[in-house]
């Protein structure tokens, strides 16, 4: 799963499995594009003055994030439920 935080509140939460693009609004004017592909997520585009979200490298694995801080943005990649565990191994 992909959970999408902006400004320290949760504003969305999206599986890696669908192949998607999320705008996700900042201000009046501002964006983030996150991109969700082949299990991976990225910014694909943004408007914010350094476009260093851009430049990141996308996330696949539990724990990986991704930074915009001009858009109090955090994307981070966190793992669904946990599986049931169904034997127990002696």
């Amino acid at each position: 799963m992909v959970t999408v935080h902006q400004d320290g509140q949760e504003i969305g939460t999206y599986p890696l499995e669908k192949e998607q693009t999320i705008s996700i609004p900042y201000g009046e004017d501002g964006y983030n594009l996150l991109f969700i592909s082949n299990g991976e997520a990225s910014i694909s585009d943004a408007d914010c003055p350094d476009g260093l979200c851009v430049r990141q490298r996308a996330i696949s694995h539990n724990g990986e994030s991704i930074i915009c801080l001009p858009h109090k943005l955090v994307i981070q990649i966190s793992a669904g439920k946990e599986k049931e565990l169904d034997a127990f191994i002696y």
